[in-house]
């Protein structure tokens, strides 16, 4: 394995993450539930295999085994999402301790995505639900149809 330099990480990369969970549940709502979980399924396989040819060799291809068996069993039911996420959450660990980065033109692109796996693994363990639906049921705003 080559010589790996741990990429500095600050607040920037930690609010980055945060937004960017922030915006995926928030577009992933607007998604009928009958099509939510199905598609964030095919989400999280396509997640599993984003590392393949990051500096861990075959083990790059036994995690994106495991990743599509979990995102299989996601199909129906998203606690299994949340559990994918986790342990995407652990692979971003591992690769920004010791391999190269998710995003090459961004360092600590994968400590960004260790923060922000988790908490779209939260969001799935509570079932995926439609945040808007929750905020307008919490708020009493107006209606906002989903689309997808």
């Amino acid at each position: 394995m080559k010589n790996h330099i741990v990429p500095e990480v600050g607040m920037p990369q930690i609010i980055g993450a945060v937004i960017i969970a922030t915006l995926y549940i928030s577009i992933f709502s607007m998604v009928r539930e009958e099509n939510r979980t199905r598609m964030n399924a095919v989400v999280l396989a396509g997640a599993g295999a984003a590392y393949l040819s990051s500096g861990l060799g075959p083990w790059e291809f036994v995690f994106c085994t495991i990743i599509s068996i979990v995102a299989y069993k996601g199909l129906t039911r998203n606690y299994m999402i949340g559990i994918g996420w986790l342990l995407h959450t652990g692979w971003d660990l591992v690769h920004h301790l010791y391999a190269d980065a998710i995003v090459p033109m961004d360092p600590a692109s994968s400590f960004g995505c260790m923060i922000c796996d988790p908490i779209m693994a939260i969001w799935f363990f509570f079932g995926a639900p439609d945040i808007w639906a929750v905020l307008r049921k919490k708020f009493g705003s107006g209606k906002l149809e989903t689309y997808i």
